[in-house]
């Protein structure tokens, strides 16, 4: 009987230290899975508001045309984080989130945005290299034109006033 107990004891020991050894083994291979799931990429998903576009240089029509309509609660500049760009000014209201999404397949040597309404609106573009606002640059309406980087681009059209809404067009074109 001595000899079971003995026996039984060397198990217990030898059942210990292969826990001791296994378990960390274990549990950072469980912790390095747990990691790769992490960092496994998600699916990219922006909201918008209204229509999205992918352009690449040279595109045709000449002239494409989103729709929307303007407006929001969110002061302009709050989101741009900024009062003024290069551009324009960073005023009125828009959404808190883009009305649309422009993805630039590759750098534009000259694209222009044009909003086209009844309403006086404004326009937040947010990209790469930064953000750019406009306003009344034809007629009450915003544009902004220039080179352009491959990316995806941000755009919100609001509204000049608070609680004012309007239909909108967003003409993209490389016409000059």
């Amino acid at each position: 009987m001595t000899q079971y107990h003995g026996k039984k004891f060397t198990l217990s020991i030898a059942s210990v230290l292969l826990t001791l050894i296994f378990t960390p083994i274990c549990l950072s291979n469980h912790k390095a899975w747990a990691e790769e799931i992490k960092v496994t990429p998600k699916k990219e998903t922006t909201l918008t508001m209204f229509e999205n576009i992918s352009l690449a240089p040279h595109f045709t029509p000449t002239l494409k045309v989103l729709h929307g309509i303007s407006g929001g609660t969110v002061e302009t500049q709050k989101m741009s984080g900024r009062v003024e760009t290069e551009t324009g000014a960073c005023i009125g209201f828009i959404d808190a989130v883009p009305d649309h999404t422009i993805t630039l397949t590759k750098p534009f040597k000259y694209l222009e945005l044009r909003v086209k309404s009844s309403g006086d609106t404004v326009m937040l573009i947010r990209g790469p290299g930064g953000s750019w606002c406009s306003d009344d640059v034809s007629d009450r309406n915003p544009v902004i034109a220039g080179e352009w980087l491959p990316g995806k681009y941000e755009v919100w059209v609001g509204s000049y006033e608070a609680n004012m809404s309007f239909p909108y067009l967003l003409e993209l074109s490389e016409v000059k």
